[in-house]
């Protein structure tokens, strides 16, 4: 009997500290984060041909993505769709700010690859990228006459890179901090009552999201 209690014991200890295995197959993946919007270039196409920029301000990104991670190599395949929201903060043209209404809003739907690479138990950092479509919803609109400065409001080519680093809290679930690169190559020309015919260019913008996979179908540990 003590033999017994002593083998199961050491058994006991041995599962304690090991550390839990990485899930893999299907996953769900939800994520929140600061998103960060480089200006918008404008160029008018009619005289005076000024050219100008909207700035907006920092905004929030949420995230969900149904993915696939490999057994036995550390590389996952994930469909993600996401929105964030920016409002406009001012609007620059020849040498003079004014200070508009408006959003710059994008709407993400992509297929990212993401290869994990260990670099100690339980943590991994993570290098991809995605490509898909996103839609953005740009309209700047001077505020004392509510003239419209440009507009942007279709789909279009999006891509993102990724780099990031993972935890695994328990072998069906990770903790994650990415940061991201997105650029959508989304871009119109307006005719505006005000600026004659104005060309809005492509938005980018970078983001830092944390969030968490959760592993559908965890492996049973072998006793």
């Amino acid at each position: 009997m003590n033999r017994k209690c002593v083998v199961l014991a050491g058994l006991l200890s041995v599962a304690a500290v090991s550390p839990a295995a990485a899930g893999d197959g299907w996953y769900l993946g939800l994520g929140a984060g600061w998103a960060s919007q480089n200006p918008v270039d404008l160029q008018e196409l009619t005289a005076p041909f000024d050219s100008g920029q909207v700035s907006t301000k920092d905004g929030l990104l949420i995230a969900g993505a149904l993915g696939f991670k490999f057994p036995g190599i550390p590389a996952r395949v994930e469909f993600e769709s996401g929105y964030d929201f920016h409002s406009i903060s001012s609007f620059e043209s020849g040498g003079t700010s004014s200070y508009p209404t408006g959003r710059n809003n994008i709407a993400s739907e992509l297929v990212n690859a993401v290869y994990d690479f260990p670099i100690a138990p339980l943590w991994n950092i993570s290098v991809g990228g995605g490509i898909g479509e996103g839609h953005v919803y740009f309209s700047p609109r001077l505020s004392d006459i509510n003239d419209q400065i440009a507009y942007i409001n279709h789909w279009s080519l999006m891509w993102q890179g990724i780099a990031g680093v993972s935890f695994e809290i328990a072998p069906d679930a990770d903790l994650f901090v990415d940061y991201r690169y997105r650029s959508s190559r989304a871009s119109d020309a307006v005719s505006t009552p005000g600026f004659g015919t104005v060309d809005a260019h492509e938005s980018s913008e970078s983001v830092v999201m944390a969030g968490v996979r959760f592993y559908l179908f965890p492996a049973v540990p072998v006793p």
